[in-house]
């Protein structure tokens, strides 16, 4: 059997096949495995819904605060209407005073970012700074 006679077998036949198999499967996860992943993972709120920029403002009127808060969906399938949020707030020396829960009605459409304004309901006397963390998100 010559050098091009082996292009002729059965081998060469399947190896081909295998290799355009293995080819296409290389590409369609390269191309679409992070969608594939996100669907077959399920969505987690904690995970999707992202605080990029907080501000914490203590010095309004009626000595209640209030936060400017940029919240990024980045589900690709998931619409969030209730954020369920902890707010942590602490004097000038970094010591915390007091945490509290803050629920924020906003429709957040997959791959959407909003700037969402709200003001505290109760004053906070001392607090000069706050922090947020995200507890939890529902549709």
């Amino acid at each position: 059997m010559s050098g091009l006679g082996f292009l002729r077998t059965r081998q060469w036949l399947w190896g081909r096949r295998i290799a355009l198999i293995a080819i296409i499967a290389i590409l369609a996860f390269r191309n679409y495995g992070g969608g594939i992943y996100s669907w077959l993972r399920g969505t987690t709120a904690e995970g999707d819904v992202v605080i990029t920029k907080t501000e914490f403002r203590p010095d309004l009127r009626d000595g209640k605060p209030a936060w400017i808060i940029r919240l990024k969906n980045q589900s690709k399938t998931t619409t969030y209407t209730k954020v369920e949020l902890e707010a942590t707030y602490s004097d000038q020396t970094g010591k915390v005073l007091e945490k509290d829960k803050m629920v924020l009605r906003q429709r957040l459409i997959p791959g959407d970012e909003q700037v969402v304004a709200s003001s505290d309901f109760k004053a906070r006397p001392g607090a000069t700074a706050g922090t947020l963390k995200v507890l939890s998100a529902s549709r």
